[in-house]
């Protein structure tokens, strides 16, 4: 190998030790340090509009004056009640931190849309920072009051919340203290298990059909990559997880033949070793 490539590689890793050793610090930090104190990969490369919130729904989803919706890029927080559903524990935590935030700047967001602009609902989806520069993601993942959610293409600052929730899981605080989010054996889910879990298993089989890529665990759980979202996988990664152990994020819900879950991004779905879970 060349000096050259000897003294880039240096170069590349020196930067990515910097970044850690920065994004580490800024971990350390209260949770009310604006995020303009965070790397750069943390903060917004523009803001597309500013807009006023009238009405915060739950934690990641706000209504602006002229009556638009927004759903915040990267996170997912408990949901609120509808209905004959329950409000799920942290849900009002996490709105009521969002609304208090909101409220010492005038209620004003700046808003940094995301490559897909619009999700099935016809709500914007962007990042959101409130008016003293802090990244609202940030805010509640600190918190616990959120988890992270990679939808692609909007990918954007994933690895940058991914630390940050790391930080907060460590610690246990908020929702990561409840016992639906700690990491569970996919081997040992009830038959009727449903919604949003972490789990952990060995893979025993990777099956391609025209329509997508399923992942078979030991037990009942498979989780399922449609052939759209292939692309956001390296190419033989899938089968290289035959006889791993890995850790699925996402929502659960029973099939005819078992247990499902919907894999869009790596970002859900990591290759682990065989030690205790933490």
């Amino acid at each position: 190998m060349s000096l050259r490539s000897h003294a880039r590689r240096a170069s590349e890793s020196g930067a990515l030790f910097t970044f850690y050793v920065l994004l580490f610090a800024s971990l350390l930090r209260p949770a009310s340090v604006a995020s303009h104190t965070l790397p750069q990969v943390c903060q917004s490369a523009q803001i597309d509009e500013k807009a006023q919130v009238t009405y915060v729904y739950d934690g990641d989803t706000v209504k602006l004056s002229d009556g638009r919706r927004v759903r915040f890029i990267g996170i997912n927080t408990p949901e609120m009640g509808h209905h004959e559903t329950l409000t799920q524990p942290y849900a009002e935590a996490a709105r009521k931190n969002l609304q208090e935030a909101l409220e010492t700047g005038g209620n004003m967001l700046s808003l940094q849309y995301g490559r897909e602009r619009q999700d099935h609902y016809g709500r914007l989806l962007a990042h959101a920072y409130l008016s003293n520069g802090e990244n609202v993601a940030i805010l509640l993942l600190r918190q616990g009051h959120a988890t992270t959610l990679v939808v692609p293409p909007n990918t954007s600052a994933a690895d940058c919340y991914q630390l940050i929730e790391h930080e907060a899981r460590s610690a246990g605080r908020g929702l990561w203290q409840l016992v639906s989010y700690q990491t569970q054996d996919a081997d040992s889910l009830p038959a009727d298990t449903r919604g949003f879990r972490i789990v952990r298993g060995q893979v025993t089989g990777i099956h391609r059909s025209r329509q997508q890529v399923r992942i078979a665990l030991k037990g009942t759980l498979t989780a399922r990559i449609s052939n759209t979202d292939l692309a956001n996988f390296e190419p033989n990664y899938l089968e290289k997880l035959v006889d791993q152990t890995i850790e699925l994020r996402g929502w659960i819900k029973p099939e005819i033949d078992g247990l499902g879950i919907r894999v869009r991004h790596p970002a859900a779905l990591a290759l682990v070793d065989a030690s205790p879970k933490h």
